[in-house]
């Protein structure tokens, strides 16, 4: 603890500028650790999503035999590889799946039961794989247990390829499936596209992965789709389109941007287009928190829908509402190449976007290597607040990112080549690389001191399980409180009974050495006195103050009721209620009759009393008649009646 009182106040200042709204400087997350994974070889992955534990599970391939992956015998090229990491980075878990062709996961989520849908692509038929349609890829769909087992497999697709790129959780328990395919046989119908073209594809599937339908849209050339968020029962699907015909915008001009939104039946209710001359794609898709959709991807244009380019390829984010039109535009980059490979809408209503720059010029400051993680956050109307390179001298790429809102965590994942800079545990050619960042709670607590005039404010740490920052504290001073401030300080018992006496000092609560007392070092002891007892509290503080104060327990040997001759309920505080006082062991029972003879009021506790009132209405002054009942401590029964006055 007195380590942690001197850290320097700087950093606390720091956190409060992290936390400032918009119109205040924005900070970077700060980051809490980075990590490799994988084997010699190459390993990228293309998924990494949270898991109900606390940790992540990332998805995407290996062609590592060794180091971080399990060993493969069918291993000839890629294998789809699932890596499951608790909150601090490290390995719970790894499984690969494949055979002796190409296996790759593009996505992956966690399912109600604790497992994972995983969905990926293959074009094995050996190494466990179940048969598809042809020697092309098909789309493959693995549900895995929550810890890692295959539970079973779904090939999907048909003689052509077959391509799935983002998998979604329906309302029913289902899934959709958003996906590319030139296939027009198996389970892909009505493909507007011929030869080696592919038309987007939505595919639904229930629970066990069993089809349902799926939908073909698009033209005579390549459509692709990569993105899916649901508004109001209406599913939008981001991606690409280069036709001019079928479900596309006869204005499309070379690659467009391409805005897909389908009803609950797969129905087309929206198609629109954005981009200019030259090639423009979306890969990635958010929902604002006005409704509004975030596209970001990457451009080549300069003309069209698209301005201010930057260098040969530029990030491109667009913001459009739900008929899709364009509100607004932002290019980025520098001289060199930089492509959007995913986004998220951040808690003030702003947008992170990441994905790869290999630029050092333009909007590009600090580059590190020869590609670098690249993340840029956005205002709602898409001014950039703060950017910012991620990775080491060599070629890294992000890939995908993901936020918790609960824990203002947010994580990178991606290829990384470097062993250097953020990185410093390099497996082998390209390995999963894994960022954590990590906006801590910034809190204020009091705290009790003697002399609030010369007590020095001071802040502490409080680290998470993996020993990072979570949480800065600042202590407030409040005067030492007595150890019964606004709490009873007395009770009434019969003896052989107990009685938890309770203290809510501000600082550090003992009570005074009494043999009828469970503990003297805690806040709420249990009391068995025989006789009635006065017992002693001290509330200390942490500079060396304190203050006592006194509880008295007061032991009856037999019941005691004392009734009032009357009452006066006026609403002044002062005898508003009739009732006996004392206290009873059992069968308690208070009647309170009328002249007429009419019971107007009924209580089976003794602190439960009459205001004066009748069915709602206040009576007249007036003479009642009550009668009492109640048992002692032997459990033999006694009855009390007489009269009183209520004066008004």
């Amino acid at each position: 603890m007195k380590r942690q009182l001197v850290r320097k106040t700087s950093l606390l200042i720091a956190l409060v500028l992290l936390l400032t709204p918009l119109g205040m400087k924005a900070q970077v997350p700060p980051q809490q650790w980075s990590r490799h994974y994988g084997g010699a070889d190459v390993d990228i992955p293309y998924s990494i999503k949270f898991t109900t534990d606390g940790g992540t599970i990332v998805a995407g391939y290996t062609d590592s035999r060794g180091g971080d992956v399990s060993p493969q015998p069918n291993r000839e090229y890629w294998d789809l590889w699932v890596l499951k990491l608790d909150q601090c980075g490290n390995i719970q878990w790894e499984r690969s799946f494949g055979g002796t062709g190409y296996e790759s996961a593009r996505d992956i989520l966690q399912t109600s039961d604790g497992g994972y849908m995983v969905l990926g692509e293959t074009n094995s038929t050996d190494g466990g794989v179940i048969n598809g349609y042809g020697g092309t890829k098909d789309i493959w769909l693995l549900k895995l247990s929550a810890s890692g087992n295959l539970e079973w497999q779904k090939r999907y697709g048909g003689t052509g390829l077959d391509i799935g790129n983002h998998i979604a959780s329906t309302t029913d328990g289902g899934f959709l499936i958003a996906a590319s395919s030139s296939s027009n046989d198996g389970d892909i119908r009505g493909n507007h596209s011929t030869g080696t073209y592919t038309d987007g594809v939505l595919m639904k599937i229930n629970a066990g992965g069993v089809l349902q339908w799926s939908r073909c849209y698009g033209g005579s050339k390549n459509e692709e789709l990569f993105d899916i968020e649901v508004i109001n029962g209406t599913t939008f699907i981001a991606g690409f389109t280069n036709s001019v015909d079928g479900d596309i915008p006869p204005n499309q001009k070379n690659y467009d941007v391409w805005l897909l939104a389908i009803d609950a039946g797969g129905n087309k209710v929206l198609s629109k287009i954005y981009g200019g001359s030259q090639n423009d794609v979306a890969y990635c898709m958010s929902k604002g928190a006005n409704g509004s959709l975030t596209l970001a991807g990457y451009t080549t244009s300069t003309d069209g829908d698209v301005s201010g380019a930057k260098g040969s390829q530029d990030y491109w984010v667009i913001n459009v509402d739900q008929r899709g039109r364009l509100n607004w535009q932002k290019v980025l980059g520098g001289t060199d190449a930089e492509y959007a490979k995913t986004i998220i809408t951040d808690r003030d209503s702003s947008y992170i976007i990441g994905g790869v720059t290999y630029s050092d010029d333009g909007d590009v400051t600090g580059a590190l290597g020869e590609g670098d993680f690249w993340t840029i956050k956005l205002s709602p109307s898409g001014d950039v607040l703060w950017k910012r390179n991620w990775g080491g001298s060599d070629n890294d790429h992000l890939r995908f990112m993901i936020r918790n809102p609960v824990r203002n965590e947010y994580y990178l994942a991606g290829d990384s080549e470097s062993g250097d800079g953020d990185f410093s545990n390099a497996q082998g050619d390209a390995d999963f690389a894994v960022i954590k960042l990590k906006i801590p709670e910034i809190l204020s607590r009091d705290s009790a001191v003697c002399n609030i005039n010369s007590f020095t404010p001071f802040q502490d740490t409080i680290p998470d399980i993996c020993g990072y920052d979570s949480a800065f504290v600042r202590y407030n001073p409040v005067p030492l409180s007595g150890p019964f401030d606004s709490v009873r300080t007395s009770d009434t018992i019969f003896i052989g009974q107990s009685v938890t006496l309770h203290a809510n000092g501000n600082g550090t609560i003992t009570w005074n050495s009494h043999s009828t007392l469970s503990c003297t070092n805690c806040t709420d002891p249990v009391a068995t006195p025989q006789t009635t007892t006065v017992y002693t509290a001290i509330n200390r503080s942490p500079d060396g103050c304190q203050v006592s104060d006194q509880f008295t327990v007061v032991v009856l040997n037999d019941a005691l009721v004392n009734i009032p001759t009357g009452f006066t309920p006026n609403g002044d505080g002062l005898n508003d209620y009739f009732g006996p006082l004392g206290k009873v062991p059992d069968g308690y029972r208070l009647q309170i009759f009328n002249r007429n003879g009419e019971v107007v009021f009924r209580s089976s506790a003794i602190n439960q009393r009459w205001d004066g009132r009748y069915k709602g209405i206040v009576q007249p002054s007036s003479v009642f008649i009550y009668l009492v009942d109640y048992k002692d401590i032997q459990n033999k029964p006694h009855q009390q009646k007489g009269t009183f006055v209520l004066i008004r």
